[in-house]
């Protein structure tokens, strides 16, 4: 299935949050895997389209308010996301220095931070 099936199946069929469905329910309708049907949301959503969502539910959104309750949920799951992050790099702190593949010493540091 192409994103641009997907996007008319949307709009047609989960216009707006009360017709919003589950993505298991989109996963059979569509013929879907749980990783094709997230990622081709995710890939439509980069591009601009309004696909709107939240736990396990999507939807074309309606509106502007639909879309900033999508992000506002994207934004929690990001704080979270970080969360256990630096969890986890506490946890991995425990162990004492990593060493890369050199033999020298790795500082533990987030990918994607603000290193040089």
């Amino acid at each position: 299935m192409k994103e641009e099936q997907l996007l008319a199946y949307l709009k047609a069929n989960c216009f707006g949050r009360k017709k919003s469905q589950t993505r298991g329910q989109l996963q059979r309708k569509l013929g879907l895997s749980k990783d094709q049907l997230t990622n081709m949301v995710h890939r439509m959503r980069c591009k601009g389209l309004p696909i709107a969502g939240g736990p396990l539910r999507y939807y074309y959104a309606q509106n502007a308010g639909e879309i900033l309750c999508t992000i506002r949920w994207l934004e929690k799951m990001v704080r979270t996301l970080l969360k256990s992050i630096d969890g986890l790099v506490k946890a991995m702190e425990s162990f004492g220095p990593i060493e890369d593949n050199s033999g020298a010493h790795a500082e533990t540091q987030r990918s994607g931070g603000d290193g040089p």
